[in-house]
């Protein structure tokens, strides 16, 4: 938007003097200076704010000498021209303002697009009512304006709420708000890490190489990031879930480091860094979701990768804190332990009604590849509730629930990373259900997805 505000104009006028003294020879000199918007010598503030320049005139009289005159002038945005008289000494000149002058200093002039010294913004324009007032002190929040205002995360141009960027402008679980003024899409996120290879269990000898990506559950965008870091050093990133600010979160640690396990981190999706939330907890987080009430459970094993049979143990993490504060507790169904292949297939998912979902699949080892389950899960009793078969030709690490049906979103990590779209209500198939092939390059040896219960299908 352009400034809608009239020229800074200065109509000065100097009244000659004579020079004092034996009084043989006077002088009188004329010269021209101006004012500009966005010049740094001269500053407005607000519909009625002040501007202030310094300005330094040369008078040379008939002798030849010179006497150099500095003057101060201040002007009021609200009057078209203002008179200013600047003196030194006994010297006196006429200036008349122009569209330019060569002034220096001043206060700060709002309006220029710069936050500069006692503004709180500056969105380049003079317009009250848009976020930042006239004054360049922020004002009401305009939610809908399509723009992203101070405080604003999104801006699809209206203030509806449960459209992905909510009456407050604050984009919404479930969504990615990709464009200003544009509408939200439904879209989650997925990790890969490359697999350390054997021996497992041990330290890997593939350094903490993983990406994300940001995908749209249409199938029609996809975003990777740079590789993921601590500090500017790679780690191994898993179990990210989503919160109700719609803010990844996730659990890292160092493969190089088995011992330490896994800690919370924050994740900045677009540029791949982590920022450490947690302790390290000594064992290593696999799967981990939030529900509507801000509980955020996770799965978790004593080791990163273990391609053995092992118990499934979920707990419950302070998402404050990012220590354990229940469990871990051994998962149960019909009173035996439940063994799954593999450490890392074993993600956490709520559905659309609050239910707690955990992939896993049968023991191993392969051939043939152990059948893939989605287990719902009693929290508070670590019990499995039901179980939902199929399909076998898939091992379902990530998975994420979307709208208010059966369906789910899940990553494979047989080889190719395909993200497909399951229906729980029936027995599951692959046929024609892929959403994205493989959509990060690494070879993955764990795999996860990011999103909510409020994801929509498209």
């Amino acid at each position: 938007m352009s400034p809608l505000r009239a020229p800074l104009v200065l109509i000065g006028s100097f009244i000659a003097v004579a020079l004092a003294g034996c009084g043989d020879d006077s002088s009188s000199t004329s010269d021209t200076t101006g004012a500009s918007e966005s010049g740094g010598t001269s500053s407005t503030s607000g519909a009625s704010g002040s501007a202030s320049a310094t300005s330094t005139d040369t008078t040379t009289d008939t002798t030849g000498g010179s006497a150099t005159a500095t003057g101060t002038s201040s002007s009021s945005s609200t009057s078209a021209a203002e008179t200013t008289t600047a003196t030194s000494g006994t010297t006196a000149s006429t200036a008349t303002t122009a569209a330019t002058d060569t002034t220096t200093g001043g206060a700060s002039e709002c309006g220029n697009g710069i936050v500069e010294a006692g503004e709180e913004c500056d969105d380049g324009n003079l317009i009250d009512g848009d976020g930042c007032e006239a004054t360049c002190q922020i004002g009401d929040l305009l939610c809908g304006n399509s723009v992203l205002d101070p405080g604003e995360t999104c801006d699809d141009g209206n203030s509806d709420p449960d459209d992905g960027c909510s009456a407050a402008c604050v984009s919404e679980c479930g969504y990615l708000c990709l464009e200003l003024g544009k509408a939200c899409v439904s879209g989650f996120h997925a990790v890969q890490c490359a697999s350390p290879g054997p021996p497992f269990g041990q330290a890997s000898p593939v350094g903490n190489t993983c990406q994300l990506a940001t995908l749209s559950v249409d199938g029609q965008y996809i975003a990777l990031s740079p590789g993921i870091t601590i500090d500017g050093q790679p780690r191994h990133l898993d179990a990210m879930y989503t919160d109700p600010s719609n803010a990844v979160f996730g659990f890292a640690g160092n493969t190089e480091d088995i011992a330490s396990g896994s800690h919370l981190v924050a994740v900045d999706t677009a540029t791949g860094e982590l920022t450490s939330v947690g302790p390290d907890l000594k064992i290593w987080v696999m799967g981990a979701a939030m529900n509507d009430d801000g509980e955020l459970w996770v799965t978790v094993f004593d080791t990163y990768e273990r391609n053995q049979n092992t118990q499934v143990r979920i707990a419950q993490v302070n998402p404050v804190s990012g220590e354990i504060i229940k469990g871990p507790t051994v998962l149960t169904e019909n009173g035996e332990p439940v063994m799954v292949w593999s450490t890392h297939v074993s993600d956490v998912a709520f559905r659309y009604d609050g239910a707690m979902f955990i992939s896993a699949n049968e023991p191993g080892p392969p051939p043939p590849e152990p059948l893939s389950r989605y287990l719902e899960v009693d929290r508070a009793t670590a019990k499995v509730l039901s179980a939902v078969d199929g399909p076998n030709d898939i091992y379902a690490a990530g998975i994420v629930f979307i709208g208010a049906e059966e369906q789910i979103v899940a990553m494979d990590i047989r080889g190719e990373d395909d993200i497909f779209i399951l229906d729980l209500s029936m027995p599951p198939t692959l046929n024609q259900s892929l959403l994205y092939p493989d959509p990060i390059p690494t070879n993955s040896g764990t795999a996860d997805l990011a999103g909510c219960s409020k994801l929509e299908p498209q």
